[in-house]
């Protein structure tokens, strides 16, 4: 009897142009691009990966946020109800760790549903 797959929800946060699109596509494709992608609100992917020791499927629900300033309430639909919140910041741009620790963290333990349990 096959199980139904879990599902989890993860959700890349940060501000805009620090990465999250090349990371996903890194991880879909196994391929880099350096070209800049602008994300305007939300982008949707699944990878579905199954366990064998658990004979189990666990599907990965990823959302790719907009970081730019103008979206960043809209993130709060999409980490309401999300198993994980990846949070990116760029390591040669200072103002988006800033953000990371003064904006983000804030909002996710605002809005989010529950806190997650690793910060």
């Amino acid at each position: 009897m096959s199980k139904n797959p879990l599902i989890y929800k993860v959700v890349f946060i940060g501000e805009s142009g620090v990465g999250k699109t090349c990371i996903i596509n890194r991880y879909f494709s196994n391929k880099f691009s350096s070209e800049l992608y602008k994300t305007t609100s939300a982008q949707f992917y699944r990878k579905e990966i199954f366990i064998k020791d658990y004979n189990r499927s666990i599907n990965f629900d990823i959302w790719d946020t907009a970081g730019i300033t103008n979206h960043r309430k809209l993130a709060e639909i999409f980490y309401k109800d999300a198993s994980t919140i990846i949070l990116v910041y760029d390591i040669t741009n200072k103002k988006s760790f800033e953000e990371i620790k003064n904006y983000w963290i804030k909002d996710i333990r605002k809005n989010a549903l529950s806190e997650p349990s690793n910060y």
